[in-house]
């Protein structure tokens, strides 16, 4: 007579092996989350109430570097101009589209674009450029972030011990 179900070795090994691969999963996700209770210097990261505010900030920049490549590209790249951002558009050109006042407050008063520029870069007509904004109200204070449009592709920097945004894709912090 044949016996019906599994042997008591097998659930065991099965057990072993769904134990071993949950192991392997949880340490990797404990290494790649940060502890808020652990404390932790400015150096490792921004705390959570800052990256709240700093994904605003990343909002924000993306809006105004689309806004700023459209009209890049409808100008046809007519850059040179005193008082314009590169591409012959003013910060007041692109502000509608961007979401900000003519000069480049939020409505909130809490972020102002300081920096808007691209260009035409290479053969291939890629472009390059910078968007920085700076905390200068309310929770917002402090924090700066830049987004850089680089030939390899957008990187959001940022910083938060003070209103400068980073300068260049390699300084400040990573978002």
């Amino acid at each position: 007579m044949a016996r019906a179900g599994f042997g008591l070795l097998s659930v065991l090994l099965s057990l072993l092996v769904i134990g071993l691969l949950s192991a392997v999963a949880l340490t990797h996700y404990f290494s790649a989350t940060h502890d808020p209770r652990g404390g932790g210097s400015p150096t490792e990261g921004p705390r959570p109430d800052q990256s709240a505010r700093l994904a605003e900030a990343q909002a924000l920049l993306g809006r105004a570097m689309t806004a700023l490549t459209l009209c890049a590209q409808t100008t046809g790249m007519a850059g040179g101009l005193p008082g314009r951002a590169s591409g012959g558009c003013s910060l007041a050109e692109i502000a509608a589209n961007a979401g900000v006042g003519p000069n480049g407050v939020t409505a909130d008063g809490r972020w102002q674009i300081t920096v808007a520029e691209i260009n035409v870069s290479g053969s291939a007509g890629g472009f390059t450029g910078q968007v920085s904004i700076a905390g200068i109200g309310g929770t917002a204070a402090g924090l700066s972030a830049s987004l850089f449009a680089t030939p390899s592709g957008m990187v959001s920097r940022c910083e938060v011990g003070g209103a400068r945004p980073p300068s260049s894709p390699s300084s400040g912090q990573g978002c």
